[in-house]
């Protein structure tokens, strides 16, 4: 059964036209107007009807394939292959930008597999070498009673209250010192604290990218940067990874071809691999990034 889906493209918009094509079919697909064994237009047909190449369309199939939606087959053309999600129930009329990024949330759910390595991990006596975590018997009862009790007597009940959201001030203060005994011209207005690395990712993407931009990453990387970057809606580009760190001829490559907003790499003790990035990778890096 081939149909002609209602697909429009917003020149106005953000987003590059293979992602506009992209979510509009997916959006169909999952609530049922274009069932499992519907056959999507031919490439050509649908790029001449919305005025765009064939390499755009062949983007957003690739995208939707990528899904697990849709399967493409020789001398059959693109069949779409899930099954509808859709509901009686009425949806929330949640505000735009809680509903996309509640809807990139759902697409990229922790999996199953995921989840059972924190519960084994959390078990008595394991010892998981899948997370990456430190060994809890490293760390000092001692030290960290220690530590709190310099906190508390040095900031009172602040140290239990609510602070800037770019982190306590004292804190800054020291991290803005250290900086500069480093060279780092820096004030405690131009730091954030972060609760951790992702935290840390979530901001800078925030910041640099919009839902659609492309990012470079290493293959294999950190899975929790990989949970961050899905859920931000970008499309992740691969780096091969080998004992030097992230392959750097392959990202001049890759830069000129797909004009990534970022590279996210580890180039120090590099998870999970625990490469570490020579310096001449790092300046090559560098420079492909100025030029680009």
């Amino acid at each position: 059964m081939s149909v002609q889906p209602h697909v429009q493209l917003d020149e106005e918009s953000k987003l590059p036209a293979y992602v506009q094509i992209h979510n509009q079919l997916r959006d169909r697909i999952l609530h049922g107007d274009l069932p499992a064994g519907t056959q999507l237009p031919p490439e050509r047909a649908l790029a001449q009807s919305l005025g765009v190449s064939r390499t755009t369309v062949v983007s957003a199939y690739d995208e939707l394939e990528a899904d697990g939606l849709v399967k493409g087959y020789v001398g059959r053309g693109t069949i779409v292959v899930a099954e509808a999600t859709r509901t009686d129930a009425q949806p929330v009329a949640w505000p735009a930008h809680f509903s996309g990024l509640a809807r990139r949330l759902a697409q990229h759910a922790q999996p199953d597999e995921l989840a059972t390595l924190y519960r084994l991990s959390g078990q008595p006596g394991a010892v998981s070498l899948a997370l990456g975590s430190p060994d809890p018997g490293l760390f000092s009862p001692q030290r960290l009673e220690q530590a709190w009790e310099a906190i508390v007597g040095r900031l009172g009940t602040a140290a239990v209250g609510m602070c800037p959201v770019q982190g306590t001030r004292a804190v800054r203060e020291v991290i803005a010192a250290q900086m500069r005994g480093r060279g780092v011209r820096v004030s405690p207005e131009g730091v954030a604290v972060s609760s951790g690395s992702q935290h840390g990712l979530d901001l800078v993407l925030r910041l640099l990218t919009e839902p659609g931009d492309t990012v470079l990453v290493e293959v294999p990387t950190y899975f929790g940067a990989l949970q961050c970057l899905q859920a931000c809606g970008v499309r992740l580009v691969t780096v091969p990874v080998d004992e030097g760190g992230m392959d750097v001829e392959r990202v001049e490559f890759l830069m000129a071809r797909y004009h990534p907003r970022l590279i996210y790499t580890v180039p120090t003790y590099q998870n999970p691999t625990g490469a570490t990035m020579s310096l001449e990778r790092r300046e090559r890096l560098l420079a492909l990034a100025q030029r680009y």
